[in-house]
């Protein structure tokens, strides 16, 4: 049997947007052992992961012996590196796979050259990022021209009864709508009193209730006490109090979701879940939802962005109406 490993070490988001090209791998191997190499707080999302028959942690400045020993002594055909450190170029050359393949940007130079037989000239500018990691496969496997349902994470039956059982007891009675504020980059922040005016036109325009995620704490904290405070409606406060696996079943649940761009609107868009994504100084080429029923906000003109390129101005987040996302949601419920 064919054996491949997958090292995927960056951000939660990368690793989102990483699935889709691991369901390319799967379809045009539908045989092999699919290993993955997460870091260790995104093990439990991965092994939710259908097509990977394996997910293996990796903690930052842990010891790590179980990951390294797996690289040295795997056997394995194929190695992929998604990542690009130079943590992720030794992993690849211990794994002494027959074909290991990386990134030209990230690679092509100096002692990480060394640990690749292959490199993929994908241009992560010019590229969707979710179309960057599909060219990764391409290089290693060749063109795929085939179809099939969207790769998207599947959590087992003992997660989803236990985000039922949570969901009730913080308070969610009926259909709801996801208001995710929070990002870790501050700039990225949309204005408190703009999300307060969201979630009570939720509340007592569409009839719905309001559901915060988010981490609730470093630069999250104050923003959504502020927007719990001037809201003045009830809310169902999720935050800091779900697993990633936990807040892919509550995203599935809810009739849409508001956010700013982040890892939460990535889960989202994996589920082909009705959005609205706020965008100012991150280009919605790179990152956006790309379903049909996903709407981006950008700069001040109150319409979702229509048409993307690689190279876009950035736009102060202030910029966006709170007309404008109340419009785009309304149309997608």
């Amino acid at each position: 049997m064919e054996r491949i490993l997958v090292i995927q070490l960056k951000r939660i988001g990368d690793f989102v947007l990483t699935v889709p090209a691991l369901g390319r791998l799967r379809k045009m191997r539908p045989e092999a052992e699919l290993v993955l190499l997460v870091p260790s707080g995104l093990v439990e999302l991965a092994e939710a992961l259908p097509m990977v028959n394996r997910v293996i942690g990796f903690e930052s400045g842990g010891v790590n012996w179980r990951a390294w020993a797996s690289m040295v002594a795997g056997e394995w055909d194929v190695c992929l590196d998604f990542s690009g450190t130079d943590r992720a170029a030794l992993l690849t050359w211990l794994s002494r796979a027959d074909l290991r393949v990386g990134y030209q940007k990230f690679a092509g130079f100096g002692m990480r050259r060394l640990a690749y037989h292959r490199l993929c000239g994908a241009s992560v500018r010019d590229l969707h990022t979710v179309d960057f990691h599909l060219e990764l496969i391409g290089e290693a496997l060749g063109s795929w021209e085939g179809t099939g349902p969207p790769a998207m994470f599947v959590v087992g039956a003992g997660i989803r009864d236990g985000v039922q059982r949570k969901l009730k007891s913080e308070g969610v009675t009926g259909k709801y709508v996801i208001l995710h504020p929070g990002t870790a980059r501050m700039e990225k922040f949309w204005l408190n009193e703009r999300w307060a005016e969201v979630a009570r036109v939720v509340h007592e325009r569409l009839g719905l209730q309001v559901v915060l995620t988010g981490t609730g704490t470093g630069l999250e904290e104050a923003p959504l006490k502020a927007i719990k405070e001037m809201a003045g409606v009830p809310m169902v406060d999720l935050c800091g109090k779900l697993s990633l696996a936990e807040m892919t079943v509550v995203i599935e649940g809810a009739e849409l979701m508001v956010g700013v761009d982040s890892m939460a609107m990535h889960l989202a868009a994996l589920a082909e879940k009705p959005q609205v994504a706020l965008f100012g100084p991150t280009n919605p080429f790179h990152w956006r939802a790309r379903h049909a029923r996903s709407m981006v906000l950008q700069g001040s003109s109150g319409l979702p962005v229509a048409e993307f390129a690689p190279k876009a101005t950035p736009a102060d987040m202030n910029q966006i109406s709170t007309a404008a996302v109340v419009d785009a949601m309304t149309s997608l419920l």
